[in-house]
């Protein structure tokens, strides 16, 4: 039922808007006291004027500028690996001589530099470098490219190798004749054997 009424009252409470939105109205009392008011000018009706209506006006808003979507930083080379020396390589120099080169795609751009890092610190500049000294053992190399304030741009994965030198206890001493040295060849020392 009150639903009926609601719907039934709704078209009326939009007639009566449109009404009172102009300047003027009417005013009717009826013979039964009932106080009527109307926007149609009917026998016996008072004219009264109507306040203006209250309305709000938002302050306008500020203009949006559109920008560009952010372009995605990725990394600025699409290839940055060692290619030598391999993983798990291993080396048998005296002087520890190792030779890393770098592959580096696209080419390096201004402002930026390669740096060779041989145990996470710099070893040397370029694509290809040769390092010396190298002590035995495993020793890990990596590449990275840095900007001109010496800030990491980005960097190549780590790759482990290996330093074998041979022992000084194994050189071969020339004899004193001149002959040439026929001596064991170098090996590794064996455990002693139980009795």
């Amino acid at each position: 039922m009150k639903r009926h009424v609601f719907l039934l009252l709704l078209p009326l409470a939009f007639a009566t808007t449109g009404a009172f939105a102009q300047d003027k109205g009417y005013k009717v009392t009826r013979p039964d006291g009932t106080v009527e008011f109307t926007d149609q000018p009917t026998a016996g009706a008072q004219e009264i004027t109507l306040p203006k209506a209250q309305s709000y006006e938002p302050p306008p808003l500020p203009a949006v500028t559109e920008s560009p979507p952010p372009i995605p930083q990725g990394p600025p080379y699409s290839t940055l690996a060692i290619t030598a020396p391999t993983a798990d390589q291993t080396f048998q120099d005296g002087g520890g001589i190792v030779t890393v080169s770098v592959r580096l795609e696209p080419a390096l751009r201004n402002g930026h530099r390669l740096v060779i890092l041989l145990d996470g610190k710099e070893a040397g500049l370029g694509a290809n470098v040769s390092l010396s000294g190298v002590e035995r053992g495993s020793h890990t190399v990596a590449a990275e490219v840095r900007d001109g304030r010496g800030n990491a741009i980005q960097g190549s994965a780590p790759v482990t190798f290996h330093m074998r030198q041979y022992s000084k206890l194994f050189d071969a001493q020339p004899p004193a004749n001149g002959a040439s040295p026929v001596g064991p060849a170098p090996m590794m020392p064996r455990a002693p054997r139980p009795q």
